[in-house]
C-alpha cells in the first residue's frame, strides 16, 4: 500500500510526526454501541454453557480482541510522519585537505586522506542514498572555503586548517538555501587565527563528524612550546625554554640539537629521558649569540632509537614536527651614556674600565674638577680673575674659565664641540644620549631649565637615570623641590645628615634576586654567598621613604640590623629611574678576592645595560608574523626625529633578506592612525628565516640611523602540533549544532537515519493502518484460536 504525501506547506495544521490520525471520527459512537452488544452477547455465550474459568477467559479475550480491531478499522486509523522532500534540501560536503589528513592513524595503515577519499566514491551506498533525496554539493577547506566537483581529485596539501572559519564561511554561503546539514571529514586539528566560536548552534545546521572507527594513539615527538628571552643577566643572554611533548615513547632517550644557521655550527646538544605524556619534558639552552643583532637558530629532536629501531619500538608518525626555527634579536647599541661628576672620585674611573668591555656602550665623562667661587667677592689686585686651579700655567691661563665658572673636564667627546659648554641646555644634544649618570651632584650645578631638560630626557625622550650617593645628593629641600626630586624614586631624607663609618653590607631583596640582571649568579644560595664576600660599603646617603610604584631591589644593612635602600628603581613616563644612595661602591673594585675579580665590572654593565636596554631609538622596526600562512607578515617601523616626536611625510624602504632565497624591497606606508607609524606587508609561505632592515629618509632629504629585526615563518607548525584526531571539538561541534558524530564504518546506517531526522524543506505523509496486512491477519488469527478453543473443548 503507498503512503499518502501532503506537501507540508498546503496543510493548514500538518499532522505531527508520528501522530495517530482518525480518517472516519464519525463511526466512533455506532462502533462503541455495537462492540457492547457484542462484547456481552460474547460474554453471555461463555456463560451459558458449563466450561473451566480459564476456557473461558481466554476465548473471550480472542474474540473481544477480534472485534476490537475490526471494530477500530471502521476507524480508519492513519500514521502521520514527514520526510524530506526529494532534491529541495542541499546536504553538504566538507572535506579538511590539510596537511594533517597525510597523517596515518595506524601503523602500516592508510593515511587519513587516503581514507576520506575512499569514503567519498561516488558508487559507495551511503552516497547513493543521500542522492536520491537531497541536492548533494561538495567543499573543501585548508586554509580557505572552495567548491569542489565530484570529479575532482582531492590533495591534501593545505598549509593551515581553519575548520571554524571555514564552517561560518559554508553557512554564510548556502544562507537563504535550505540546508539540511553538513557532513565534516576532518581530523578535528584546528588552526584558526580566530577564536572558536562558544556556541557552534550559530551556524544554522546540524554538522556531522565523521571520524574512524578505531584509531591507534600515534607516536610522536614535537615541541609543545618554545619561548626566547634575553636579559641583562651577562653569563646568559639569551634563554631558550622548550617543553618537548612525547606521545607513546616514554622512559626513551632523545637528543635536542641547537644549531646556528649562519655558521652551520652546533652550539649546544643535550639528551634526555622522555617523560609520560601528560608532563612534557623541559629543555633549556644559554648561550651569547656571535653574529650581529639578529641570529638564526635550528632546534631539532631525535629520538635515538630512530638509529636501532628494534620491532617493539613505537616508529613516528610523523617527524615534520621534530624541528623548528628560531629567530634572536639581540640588543644592539650603541648606546651613550652620560656621566656626571660633582668631583674627581674613583667611581667613573672603575665605571669606564667596565664598560669599555661593551663594544655597545659609549661612556662619555662630564667631571667637574674645580668649582666656581662667589662672583661678587673682594679680591687682592694682583690676583687674576681666572679659576685659581690655572695659576701659574702661563698662555693657558688666558683661556681658562674664570673664577666664577666651575672648571669641568670632558672624557670621551667625539668631537671637539660636544659638552663644550657644559650639561647640554637643549634637547637635541642631550637626547642624543640613551642614560645619564649622577654622582655627588648638587642641585645648583644645573639650571632650572636643564633640570627641566632632564625631566623631559626621562619622561618623554625614554632615556635612563642613574643617582649616586655622596654629601651632595639626595640634600636638602632644594633637592626635593627641584625636577630632579621628582624623579628621584626616594624622598629626600627629613633631616640632612649622612651615614658614619659603620660597615655596609649589601644585600638584594627577594624581588632583587628575580632580576637577572641585578645579581651575578645564577641560584640564589650562589649570589648570596658572593654578596656576603664582598668589602663592605661605608658611604650611604639619607635618605626618606621610597615613592610609591617604586621597587627597592637592595638594602645597605649595618651589623646592627638596621638597613637603608641601596638600589631602587621606578618607572617615569617613558623612562626608568634607578637610585643608587651609596658613595662609595669603588671600593668592590678596590679590595675583592682573587676568584671574584671580574664580578664588579660585571655588575656594572648589566646595571647599564637594564638602565639603556628600552630606551627609544629614532628608527625602530617590529615584525608581527602571523602563523597563519594565508596571512602576510606586518612589518611596523616607528620614525622619531631629532626630539623624539613621531615623524611624519619619511621615506621607509624595507629591505628584506631570506636566509635561502632571493632579497626583497618594499615600501612602507604611513599608517593613518597613529603618527610615525610605517606598515609594510610580506607575503610568503615558504618556512624560512628572513631579516628585514629599515632605510629611513627624512622629508629634508637626511638619513636616519637604520634598523633591523628577523622573524620565522613555519607554515606546518601549527597544522602538526598536534597528530591525534580531536574528538573533543568535533564532538561539541556536532552536539551545539544539533548533530551527530557518525563513525566511518556506519556511514550506511546514517545514510538511512538523515532522512527522518529534521529538514528545511519537508513532505507531511499519512499511512493507513488499517490497509496493513497484519491488522487483518491478527484479527483472523484471534478468531481462528477461538474457534479452535471451542472445538477443542466440545464448545462448537
Amino acid at each position: 500500500m503507498i503512503p499518502l504525501l501532503i506537501q507540508s506547506g498546503a496543510l493548514a495544521n500538518p499532522p505531527l510526526d508520528g501522530e495517530l490520525v482518525w480518517g472516519a471520527p464519525q463511526w466512533l459512537l455506532p462502533m462503541i454501541v455495537a462492540g457492547i452488544v457484542v462484547a456481552l452477547f460474547v460474554i453471555w455465550s461463555y456463560f451459558v454453557r458449563p466450561v473451566r474459568a480459564w476456557v473461558r477467559v481466554l476465548g473471550i479475550t480472542l474474540k473481544l480482541a477480534a472485534v476490537a480491531l475490526l471494530a477500530i478499522c471502521l476507524l480508519q486509523p492513519m500514521r502521520s510522519g514527514t520526510r524530506p522532500e526529494p532534491m529541495s534540501n542541499v546536504l553538504a560536503i566538507l572535506t579538511d585537505t590539510s596537511a594533517s589528513m597525510n597523517v596515518a592513524p595506524n601503523v602500516g595503515g592508510e593515511s587519513r586522506a587516503t581514507r576520506v577519499s575512499r569514503l567519498l566514491q561516488q558508487n559507495n551506498a551511503w552516497r547513493s542514498e543521500l542522492g536520491k533525496l537531497f541536492e548533494m554539493r561538495s567543499y573543501r577547506f585548508d586554509s580557505r572555503l572552495d567548491s569542489t566537483s565530484e570529479s575532482e581529485v582531492l590533495t591534501s596539501d593545505g598549509e593551515s586548517s581553519h575548520l571554524a572559519t571555514s564552517l561560518k564561511g559554508l553557512s554564510e554561503r548556502l544562507a537563504g538555501r535550505p540546508l539540511a546539514g553538513v557532513i565534516l571529514f576532518s581530523d578535528g586539528i584546528a588552526t584558526d587565527p580566530d577564536k572558536f566560536p562558544s556556541d557552534w548552534s550559530e551556524l544554522g545546521c546540524p554538522i556531522y563528524p565523521v571520524i574512524s572507527a578505531n584509531e591507534d594513539p600515534l607516536a610522536d615527538l614535537s615541541f609543545e612550546s618554545i619561548s626566547v628571552s634575553q636579559s641583562d643577566f651577562e653569563s646568559a643572554p639569551v634563554t631558550i625554554d622548550a617543553s618537548i611533548k612525547a606521545i607513546g615513547m616514554e622512559s626513551r632517550k632523545a637528543k635536542i640539537e641547537l644549531r646556528d644557521l649562519a655558521t652551520n655550527k652546533v652550539i649546544e646538544k643535550q639528551t634526555l629521558t622522555l617523560t609520560s605524556n601528560e608532563t612534557p619534558s623541559p629543555v633549556r639552552f644559554r648561550f651569547r649569540p656571535e653574529s650581529g643583532n639578529v641570529s638564526f637558530y635550528r632546534l631539532k629532536i631525535t629520538d635515538e632509537a630512530d638509529i636501532d629501531v628494534d620491532e617493539t619500538s613505537e616508529v613516528e608518525a610523523t617527524r615534520i614536527n621534530n624541528e623548528r626555527l628560531l629567530a634572536v634579536r639581540k640588543n644592539h647599541g650603541p648606546y651613550r651614556i652620560l656621566y656626571v661628576a660633582g668631583r674627581p672620585n674613583w667611581e667613573y674611573k672603575f665605571i669606564r674600565r667596565a664598560l669599555d668591555a661593551d663594544e655597545e656602550i659609549q661612556l662619555v665623562g662630564l667631571l667637574r674638577i674645580a668649582n666656581k667661587e662667589p662672583k661678587f667677592s673682594f679680591r687682592d689686585a694682583n690676583i687674576q680673575s681666572t679659576n685659581p686651579l690655572f695659576a701659574g700655567l702661563g698662555d693657558e691661563e688666558e683661556a681658562a674659565e674664570q673664577y666664577d665658572e666651575p672648571v669641568i673636564l670632558r672624557l670621551g667627546v667625539q668631537e671637539s664641540e660636544d659638552l663644550s659648554k657644559g650639561f647640554p641646555t637643549t634637547a637635541e644634544e642631550l637626547f642624543a644620549y640613551h642614560g645619564v649618570i649622577l654622582d655627588d651632584v648638587e642641585t645648583d650645578f644645573f639650571s632650572q631649565d636643564q633640570m627641566l631638560l632632564l625631566r623631559r630626557f626621562v619622561s618623554e625622550r625614554g632615556g635612563g637615570m642613574l643617582m649616586l650617593g655622596g654629601q651632595e645628593s639626595f640634600r636638602g629641600e632644594d633637592f626635593a623641590n627641584s625636577p630632579l626630586g621628582d624623579l628621584s624614586p626616594v624622598y629626600t631624607a627629613p633631616r640632612d645628615g649622612r651615614s658614619g663609618e659603620e660597615p655596609l653590607r649589601f644585600e638584594l631583596t627577594r624581588e632583587g634576586m628575580l632580576q637577572a640582571w641585578a645579581r651575578l649568579r645564577e641560584t640564589e644560595a650562589a649570589e648570596s654567598t658572593r654578596l656576603k664576600s664582598i668589602a663592605p660599603l661605608r658611604t650611604a646617603s639619607t635618605v626618606g621613604g621610597v615613592k610609591p610604584g617604586a621597587s627597592i631591589l637592595a638594602r645597605a644593612t649595618t651589623e646592627e640590623g638596621q638597613s637603608v635602600p641601596a638600589l631602587v628603581v621606578q618607572r617615569f613616563g617613558n623612562g626608568r629611574t634607578v637610585a643608587v644612595p651609596l658613595g662609595d661602591l669603588w671600593r668592590w673594585s678596590m679590595r675583592r678576592n682573587q676568584d671574584d675579580r671580574e664580578d664588579p665590572e660585571q655588575a656594572w654593565r648589566q646595571w647599564m645595560r637594564w638602565m639603556v636596554g628600552e630606551v627609544p631609538k629614532r628608527t625602530e622596526v617590529n615584525v608581527d608574523a602571523s602563523r597563519d600562512a594565508s596571512k602576510p607578515t606586518t612589518i611596523t617601523v616607528v620614525v622619531r626625529d631629532e626630539m623624539y616626536l613621531p615623524m611624519d611625510n619619511a621615506d621607509v624602504q624595507l629591505e628584506i633578506q631570506p636566509l635561502s632565497g632571493e632579497p626583497a624591497t618594499i615600501k612602507a606606508t604611513a599608517d593613518p592612525n597613529r603618527a610615525g607609524y610605517y606598515i609594510g606587508e610580506y607575503w610568503t609561505k615558504q618556512a624560512d628565516a628572513f631579516r628585514v632592515a629599515a632605510k629611513v629618509k627624512s622629508s629634508d632629504g637626511s638619513t636616519l640611523p637604520e634598523d633591523a629585526t628577523g622573524w620565522v615563518t613555519e607554515p606546518s607548525a601549527a597544522e602538526y602540533e598536534q597528530l591525534q584526531t580531536n574528538r573533543a571539538l568535533l564532538e561539541k561541534i556536532a552536539e551545539q549544532s544539533g548533530g551527530r558524530v557518525v563513525i566511518d564504518d556506519e556511514l550506511d546506517a546514517f545514510a538511512a537515519e538523515l532522512p527522518r531526522q529534521k529538514v528545511p524543506v519537508s513532505q507531511a505523509w499519512v499511512y493507513p493502518i488499517w490497509h496493513r496486512m497484519w491488522v487483518m491477519l491478527l484479527a483472523l488469527t484471534c478468531l481462528c484460536a477461538e474457534w479452535g478453543l471451542r472445538r477443542w473443548k466440545g464448545l462448537a
